[in-house]
């Protein structure tokens, strides 16, 4: 190397790296994203399952909301230390025979880097999942 060129390599090093980490937090955040909304999506799946099969008693509207937010509790993945999952089941006619079962599930998601950084001019992640099924 020349002598005028010492240290360049550093230079250009600390020049990419930020923009390298930037990248790399922004795969991870995505990622993460699209995971915890398959798991709301799924819990809501979960919470209908549980609501429509045949049973005795049909479960109450609580007990099938409790499905959802014990299934997001096991699985999403949050930076958050209150991670709750906001439930709302939609029963009509007690669970009568061949009725609907409507659940939806909603989780506001809490960044792990950018959220901190970038939190004055961004606005809540909201992940939510609408899931119908007919009672048997």
């Amino acid at each position: 190397m020349r002598p005028k060129q010492r240290g360049a390599a550093a230079i250009e090093f600390a020049l990419v790296l930020p923009l390298y980490l930037l990248a790399i937090d922004g795969v991870m955040e995505f990622s993460l994203v699209l995971y915890d909304q398959a798991i709301v999506l799924n819990a809501a799946r979960e919470a209908v399952r549980a609501g429509i099969v045949v049973s005795d008693p049909k479960l109450v509207d609580a007990a099938i909301a409790a499905v959802a937010q014990s299934y997001a509790a096991s699985y999403l993945v949050s930076f958050d230390s209150a991670h709750s999952v906001t439930v709302v089941v939609n029963q009509t006619a007690g669970g009568a025979y061949q009725t609907p079962l409507s659940v939806s599930a909603a989780f506001t998601y809490t960044s792990l880097l950018a959220g901190s950084v970038l939190s004055a001019i961004q606005l809540p992640i909201v992940l939510s999942s609408s899931v119908t099924g007919m009672n048997e």
